[in-house]
C-alpha cells in the first residue's frame, strides 16, 4: 500500500452481518489492477474491457491520442514486441501515489517496468492515470509518461518548469482581461477537459477540443451576469511531474466577485506541454469545488 494510499472503508452493519464497502482510492486501485492484468495478456480486445471510451494518451510534445470508441483504441503490442522484445509490465505497488481523489475520480502515479522474455528489465519509469467511475463502473480514462526516461538535472528542471509556469500565468492573465482569442492561444490542440465528477456525463465530463475553431472559449458576459464573475486566480500550483516536453501541475484556482469575496474554488490538474517550441495547457482535469457558495 502506498504511503499516500488512503483507504476509506465503510462497515454496514446489517441482521445477516457485516459488508464492507471500498472508497475510491480503494477501487481505483482495483481498477489499475484490472488494467495491468489485461495489458499483460497483449490482446487489445481484453485491455479495453479495463477501459473507459473517450479514452486518452498524453505523450507529450503536444501528442494526444483520443480514442473515441473501443475500436479506435490500439496499444501497439507488436510493436512492443518487434521493437522492444516486450514480454510483459510490472508495477511496483509501493511506489503507488494518489496525488488527489473525488468519488468520482482518482489522478494516481506508479512506477513500472517493461521486461523481455529472460525476465531482464529494459525500461523502468513511471506513469500517470486518471481513473474514474462511470456508470457505476470503475476503470482507467487517461494515461501519460510521468518521468523522462532520461534523468533531467534540477537546474534543468527548474527552468522547465519555469517556462511552462508560464504558460499558466499567460493564460490567467489573458482570462481576467476578458480576452478569450488570447486564451485559447494558451491552449494546445487536441485540448482535453474533464469537467468536475458532479457534471459527469456519459462519456465522463470528458470533452475535445480538435483545433482552436473548437475552443474551449470562455465566455466571460455570461460569468459575468450569472456569477459575478470579476477575476481569477491560483492557490497553488506545484509542478508534481516533470519531462523535457510536458509538466503536470496540481492547482488550486478561485474565481472572485468585483467586492473582493471569493464565489467558487476548484482543485485540478493542468498538464503543459511543449510543442514546436510553445509551451501551451494541453489537458485540465476538475474536481468539485472545495468552496462554493453560488
Amino acid at each position: 500500500m502506498g504511503k499516500l494510499l488512503r483507504v476509506v472503508v465503510m462497515v454496514l452493519a446489517g441482521a445477516g452481518g457485516a459488508t464492507a464497502q471500498s472508497g475510491p482510492e480503494t477501487e481505483a486501485r482495483r481498477a489499475l489492477d484490472r488494467f495491468i492484468e489485461r495489458w499483460n495478456t497483449g490482446d487489445d480486445v481484453q485491455l479495453r474491457e479495463a477501459m473507459h471510451f473517450p479514452f486518452a494518451t498524453v505523450a507529450g510534445g503536444g501528442v494526444v491520442t483520443v480514442a473515441y470508441e473501443p475500436g479506435d483504441f490500439r496499444a501497439g503490442f507488436d510493436g512492443l514486441r518487434e521493437n522492444e522484445g516486450w514480454s510483459r509490465s510490472t508495477f511496483d505497488f509501493d511506489s503507488f501515489s494518489v496525488l488527489r481523489s473525488s468519488p468520482e475520480k482518482v489522478h494516481l502515479e506508479i512506477s513500472y517496468s517493461r521486461l523481455r522474455s529472460d525476465n531482464t528489465v529494459y525500461r523502468q519509469s513511471r506513469v500517470f492515470y486518471i481513473v474514474t467511475r462511470e456508470d457505476g463502473r470503475w476503470a482507467v480514462k487517461l494515461r501519460a509518461p510521468a518521468r523522462p526516461l532520461q534523468p533531467l538535472s534540477d537546474a534543468e528542471r527548474d527552468e522547465i518548469v519555469s517556462e511552462a509556469r508560464g504558460a499558466i500565468l499567460q493564460f490567467f492573465t489573458a482570462f481576467n482581461a476578458g480576452d478569450a482569442d488570447a486564451a485559447v492561444e494558451m491552449l494546445h490542440h487536441p485540448h482535453l477537459f474533464l469537467t468536475p465528477p458532479s457534471a459527469l456525463t456519459s462519456t465522463g465530463g470528458f470533452r475535445v477540443a480538435v483545433s482552436e475553431k473548437d475552443g474551449p472559449r470562455p465566455d466571460f458576459d455570461a460569468m459575468r451576469q450569472t456569477e459575478g464573475w470579476h477575476m481569477s486566480s491560483f492557490d497553488s500550483l506545484e509542478a508534481t511531474s516533470v519531462t523535457r516536453d510536458k509538466v503536470h501541475f496540481q492547482i488550486t484556482f478561485t474565481r472572485w466577485r468585483p467586492d473582493g469575496t471569493r464565489y467558487w474554488t476548484v482543485p485540478a490538474l493542468w498538464i503543459v506541454t511543449r510543442a514546436d517550441g510553445h509551451w501551451a495547457v494541453q489537458v485540465r482535469s476538475l474536481f468539485p469545488a472545495t468552496y462554493d457558495d453560488r
